[in-house]
This record gives C-alpha cells, structure tokens and sequence, in this order.
C-alpha cells in the first residue's frame, strides 16, 4: 500500500503526541529533584504534586508548541524530523544537565554557570578528563537516541490514528497544574507557610505566584502578623555610595604588601602535614595566626570581592557596572606603589578586571600554561622578577590554581595515599569514598606550598621580607561530602567546609601571637589600611570590617555564593534564594526551628545597602 505524505494536521499531531512522550521522558529524568525536597504534610505534597508536574511540564509545552508552528507551517518531512527530534532531544539534555548540576552544587543551571564553563578564559576554570568527556558523549547519545524512538513511533502512531483524543487531556492537565500551584502559592505564601515557600527553589526556573499586597488590601489577611518580620531579599539598585578616590597613606614608612590565595584551600588543611612550610610560618616571631578566618564567599566571585573591598559580595553587579576599585588599591596606587598582580586561572572569570582590578594598568588577565601547576610556577617566577627589581614599595596578589584544578605534577612527590589517579566528577556521590580525591587535594597543596617557599625564600635573599606585610589565605573552602548530604566542591552552601580558610599574616613589627576570635575577609583591607598605612579614615566608611585585632566576637557573618547570600551565626546557617525565601539550619546543614533574629535581619539589610545613595 502507497505511504501518503503528512498533511499539516498530522505533522501537527505528531509533534504534540511526541511532545507528551518526551515530556513524561523528561518527568523521569526530573525525579532526581525530589530526593531534596523535604515534605511533611499532605498539602505540602499535594502542592509539590502540582509544582512538578506544571513547571516541568510547561518548560516542555513552550518547546512543543514552538516546534508544533513550524513543522505545520513548514511541512518537510526530512526539515520537520530534524526540528521535532533536535527540540525533543535539547530540552531532555539540558533538564538531565540540571538535575547534575543541582546534585552536586544546589543550584540550577543559569546564565553565570554558562559563562563560567563556556565564556572567555573557562577552559582554564573548568576541566574535563577524557573519561568524563566520554561518559558525557553517551549520556548525550542515549537520549538523543530515546528522543528519535520516541518521534517514531508518535509519527507511527499519528497516521494510524490513534491516541488522537490523548493529547488535549494530557497539556490541559499541565496548565491546569501550573495554574494550581500558583495559586496555592500565592495563598499560602501570604500566609507564611514555609513547609510550600522551600519547596520552589528546587524546581528550574519556577517563579511561583504571589500577592501579599493583593491579599492584604482585600482583606484577607492581616499584613502586620504576616510580615512581622523583615524579608531578607531586597532589591538593590542606585548609585554607589561608595569613595570615588583613594585616601592618603600617612605612614612614615610604607611597607610593602604581598597577599598570596590559594583558591579552593580550606582551613582545616593548614597544618603541619599538607603545608609543611607554610604553617612553619605560624612560629615566626613576627607571625600572626588566625585560627578561626572566615572568607566573604564559598566561591571565588565574592572571596576574592570581600578580600579587597573588605564588602559583601551582594555588591558586585554595581561595583562591576561602575567599574569602581577598592579604596584599598586607589591609594596604594596614590602613594606610587608598584603592583603586580598574577592569577593561575583566569582573572577576567570572574570579570575581576572589572572591579577589583580595574585600575591596574597592563592588567595581565590570563597566565601561559596547559596545566594550573604549569600556570602556577609562572606566577611565582612573575614575583619573583618584580621582587627583585622592584625600587619603590609594592603591592602583589598571587592566585594559585593547582588545588581547586586538582592538578598537581604528575611526577610529584609526596603523594598522599590512596590517591585518585583520575579526576571523574561523574563518580561523585552519597557513597563515594572521599579519600582518594582528598588525597589528590592534598598533594595539590603541598606542591603549593613548595612554590610559596620559593616567594618567601626570594623575599629573604632581596632582603624586603623585613618590609613586607605577607598575607596568606585562600577565597574560599572546598567540601568532600562532610555533612554526608552529598556536597562536593563549593559554591553550594555556606558550612564551614566552604568558608572557613587560613589565615597567616607576617608583619614586621608585630609580636608572635594566636588569634582565636572569628575573623573575616573584611577585615584584612582596613586593618592594614589603618595599622600599616597610617589612614585615619573610619573603617566603617568604606569597607564592612572590624580590626583584626578587635577581641570581640562577630555574631553573624554576610558570606555570598554565585546568586544568592547566606548569614553565619556561632550555632545556625541562614541560606537565602534569589526568590527572597531563606531557610535556617543548624551548621550541618540539618533542619532546625531556629529563626533569624529581627535585629540581626535589619543589620543585615543595613549592611547590604548602606553603600548606595
């Protein structure tokens, strides 16, 4: 029997009837957000019911229905067949994408983590061994070919019409869950439900409905119970209430000042056995050792942000936008200080060039090299060069790669044992045994920390170290599963696996001591704009930060991540959502019926704002 052309119609029912397949694909592949999403009531999974099934249900419908106009309007098999299958198969790649992505690190896919993994200087940030490229490609190859069965038998199925009845009752039941769940939203987000408002950030791109102020003029709700307390979400916008210039150092003699980071280095492993010379530093007699440092971020966007503005990364849009320096460089570069400033990774990723640095002439973005530990040796005989040369004071940033690459020398020894041969991210998981990858970290470290003797060895023979102020730390933590909720990395919650980092000065002048009093990264900048460069100017008026010296414990800390911000407290975590929801848990991140404190909501409010007119 001759096989007949499509008519438009059925180019149209087959596009909707494979839509229904690969969007039920798609829920499947969508249950791996569930394990996360805690649930204790019947309305709480009614509602999550609801959520589910029309977020996820209408990011898919938005693809059908745009495939479904142009196969209709098109009407060429072979042109039609390529756009049904590549939609299909797209938003099932990119959903099974997110679902990774949000096991590991909490949060979803989005227009900062695509530029970190695909902008300028990103292969630098983000490596992939060949076995993980491998798994990637048949992970890719298995739902494309899942889509193209799909697509053939919702052809097959068309012109034999059957099912034709099922496609109206199946997306009419999705928008009529999107609608469900927005409007329970909406009520019981007016009504302070909290068990309903956690539940939205774990599904990608859902926004759900609210109406608060539509509620309360209607008069069904009392707006003083409801919002009794202070949102911890406010929107930022105006200019920059921040010095235009830098201030003038008053110090008869002006040090030199040298601060090294290693990015991803986490404070418990400063000791004796990972960083063998760098901790050794902690008993010279000019050594200050801060046993409880705090960093301003668990990524390196708002470590290294905090580290020289001494301000909350919650400002980095308006600082980057304005381009506007820290006060701390400007008047290094007022005083004639020479600067030097080397990253292993990619400065211009984060756009640092924009903010941090943004003054610096003949900025060097990017450092020559295939490998971090390649990269890193280059940075170290850059200072090297300027350590030796340089006539007048200088200020130096040194950034190195190899521990958040995981990339030491091949040949290097020691290595700590056992020891991951090959870096697999895809193997991460609640079982996984940590030790090996650990272990890899380890020895990253103590290659580090040999090229840091190299800097302060030269430092000795140029004879400046008795004139340099050395600051060692790191942007941020980096966690192995710790609190056994299958965390890895940074950037997805703000324990003290992700944020507490080491912290050794050495300043000439001072005396030996051991601080263990919390600390943070604001606190460096105008500690040392005071203590060393003889500024006057009141700390408060251009940084967030206390002395480092000031005895008095902080009661809460500001640290930021890649979109939203957290609040550290000595016995509570407070995580907030770019939707303004937050969630409060005890410092292992488990559920607690502890609340953030008013006061402490409006100081937090305070400090985020207090630097726009």
């Amino acid at each position: 029997m001759k096989k007949h052309a499509l008519s438009r119609l059925q180019w149209a029912q087959s596009s909707l009837l494979f839509g229904l397949f690969y969007t039920l694909f798609i829920y499947a592949i969508g249950l791996s957000y569930l394990p996360f999403i805690q649930v204790n009531s019947a309305l709480g999974a009614t509602y999550l019911s609801f959520a589910f099934v029309g977020q996820i249900g209408l990011l898919c419908f938005l693809g059908v229905i745009s495939s479904t106009l142009l196969v209709t309007l098109l009407k060429q098999k072979h042109l039609n067949i390529v756009i049904l299958w590549g939609t299909g198969t797209l938003i099932s790649i990119l959903i099974f994408a997110d679902t990774q992505v949000y096991q590991l690190y909490r949060f979803h896919l989005g227009g900062f983590v695509w530029s970190l993994v695909f902008g300028e200087g990103g292969s630098q940030v983000v490596s992939v061994s060949w076995v993980t490229q491998l798994l990637i490609t048949s992970v890719i190859s298995l739902i494309a070919s899942v889509c193209a069965a799909l697509l053939w038998l919702s052809i097959r199925l068309t012109t034999t019409k059957r099912l034709k009845h099922l496609r109206l009752g199946f997306y009419s039941f999705i928008v009529l869950s999107f609608l469900t769940a927005n409007a329970m939203h909406a009520w019981y987000d007016a009504h302070g439900n909290t068990e309903i408002r956690a539940m939205t950030r774990h599904l990608p791109l859902y926004e759900p409905a609210t109406a608060v102020r539509f509620m309360a003029k209607q008069g069904w709700i009392d707006p003083d119970t409801v919002s009794q307390r202070a949102p911890l979400a406010k929107e930022q916008g105006g200019q920059l209430n921040y010095p235009t210039e830098g201030y003038k150092i008053e110090a008869d003699k002006k040090p030199n000042i040298l601060f090294i980071a290693i990015d991803a280095w986490r404070g418990d492993m400063f000791n004796e056995t990972v960083t063998p010379f760098t901790f050794s530093l902690t008993k010279q007699n000019d050594a200050l050792h801060f046993k409880d440092h705090q960093s301003g971020g668990n990524v390196t966007k708002g470590g290294i942000f905090s580290l020289f503005y001494g301000l909350p990364g919650t400002y980095w849009d308006a600082f980057t936008a304005a381009q506007r320096p820290p006060v701390f460089i400007q008047s290094l570069q007022k005083a004639n200080y020479e600067t030097g400033i080397w990253s292993s990774g990619p400065i211009i990723n984060p756009s640092f060039h924009r903010n941090v640095f943004s003054s610096i002439p003949n900025l060097a973005t990017k450092t020559e090299g295939a490998a971090p530990y390649e990269r890193d040796k280059t940075i170290v005989d850059n200072f090297v060069k300027l350590a030796k040369e340089a006539q007048s004071p200088f200020f130096s940033f040194l950034f190195f790669d190899a521990a958040h690459g995981y990339a030491p020398p091949e040949d290097y020894q020691p290595r700590f044992q056992p020891y991951w041969e090959r870096v697999d991210h895809l193997a991460l998981n609640e079982d996984f045994d940590p030790t090996p990858y650990r272990n890899r970290y380890r020895t990253a470290l103590h290659f580090i920390d040999g090229q840091i003797k190299h800097i302060i060895d030269t430092l000795k023979e140029t004879n400046k170290l008795d004139n340099t102020i050395v600051i060692i730390t790191s942007d941020h933590g980096e966690e192995f599963n710790d609190t056994h909720k299958n965390y890895w990395g940074h950037g997805s919650n703000f324990s003290q696996n992700q944020t507490h980092v080491p912290l050794v000065i050495l300043w000439p002048g001072k005396k030996h001591q051991v601080f263990n009093q919390r600390t943070s990264h604001y606190d460096i900048v105008p500690t040392i704009m005071t203590e060393a460069l003889g500024i006057k100017t009141p700390m408060d008026s251009y940084s967030s930060g206390h002395s480092l010296f000031d005895n008095n414990d902080r009661e809460w800390l500001l640290v930021h991540s890649y979109f939203n911000y957290g609040v550290i407290m000595k016995d509570r975590i407070i995580t907030t959502f770019p939707t303004g929801q937050y969630e409060v848990t005890d410092l292992d991140l488990n559920k607690t019926a502890k609340e953030m404190p008013a006061n402490i909501t409006l100081a937090v409010l305070k400090e985020i704002s207090r630097f726009y007119k």
